[in-house]
């Protein structure tokens, strides 16, 4: 067989002689000159490689290399994360963002995601279960998120009545996130067990790039920026930069409170008599029974 080798087999021959040459010498060139005498024994040359791949340990060593990389990948970034039990400190310094469609809005602040990580345009073909279980049904299979930066005002529950613009602060939620892809700028998982992270969202004219939703309720006067411990703000999008110069999450949405509460929207249109989500929650803690 060797005596009808193809001029086509022999130039792809060359060819990866030559390659190999050429990282030979460019990893010499990067190594001490104490050390290069050394190199043509450390890196094993053409036949040598032809050799080691031709052997059946060297096939199952470059086997086992390749699925154990393969699957290192798949765990890192392609899981995917079913609740905020899976959510560790491991697991988030690899996601710092989580793709996902939204299945419910619970309050003012908060929805479930249901987590569709993988390929653009392929994610929503490969992850259909949304899409065919109700909302409840998916409580152990999505992540509770919350809004990192914003307090929108309290929902009635528990017997407590709702604050003013609770209603009108989800409404807006809603249209922004329900049922759509959301991207999900991770922080860290609170006490609650909610992924709190900064949501954005593709909105037309796409052009304006993404919308932040956190900013958009601070906007809107739909909730303040939120102080508390554990707070988290994003980052500041593009637009912000540009328009509002804001260095930071926390300052883009600082200055958006500042205009929202000096044109009187929203919650700032009560006057004296508004009270934060956080005095709220502390007044109805103080009148509750021990």
């Amino acid at each position: 067989m060797g005596l009808f080798t193809s001029s086509s087999d022999r130039g792809a021959s060359k060819a990866d002689g030559d390659l190999l040459e050429r990282a030979q010498k460019q990893v010499q060139d990067h190594l001490p000159a104490n050390v290069q005498d050394a190199v043509p024994a450390a890196v094993p040359s053409e036949g040598e490689l032809r050799h080691l791949l031709s052997t059946p340990v060297g096939i199952a060593t470059l086997s086992i290399t390749a699925t154990s990389l393969s699957f290192l990948l798949y765990w890192r970034y392609f899981r995917r994360i079913p609740n905020a039990e899976y959510l560790t400190p491991s697991v988030l310094r690899y996601r710092k963002t989580l793709v996902g469609h939204v299945t419910s809005v619970g309050d003012a602040d908060g929805f479930r995601l249901f987590h569709t990580p993988g390929i653009p345009f392929l994610r929503s073909l490969i992850h259909q279960p949304h899409r065919k279980r109700k909302p409840s049904e998916l409580r152990t299979q999505t992540l509770s998120v919350r809004l990192a930066g914003a307090d929108a005002p309290e929902t009635g529950h528990f017997g407590k009545p709702a604050q003013p613009f609770a209603k009108e602060a989800m409404d807006e939620l809603k249209s922004l996130v329900l049922g759509k892809t959301v991207w999900c700028q991770a922080s860290h998982v609170d006490q609650y067990k909610r992924l709190v992270a900064t949501p954005y969202v593709w909105l037309p004219p796409y052009v304006l790039g993404r919308t932040n939703v956190s900013l958009a309720l601070v906007k809107k006067g739909l909730a303040t920026v939120y102080r508390q411990s554990g707070a988290a703000y994003g980052e500041a999008t593009m637009w912000a930069k540009i328009w509002s110069r804001a260095k930071s999450g926390l300052d883009g949405l600082e200055r958006a409170e500042r205009k929202a509460k000096k044109q009187k929207l929203g919650i700032w249109s009560q006057g004296k008599k508004y009270e934060s989500p956080e005095d709220y929650k502390k007044r109805y803690r103080a009148e509750s029974p021990p």
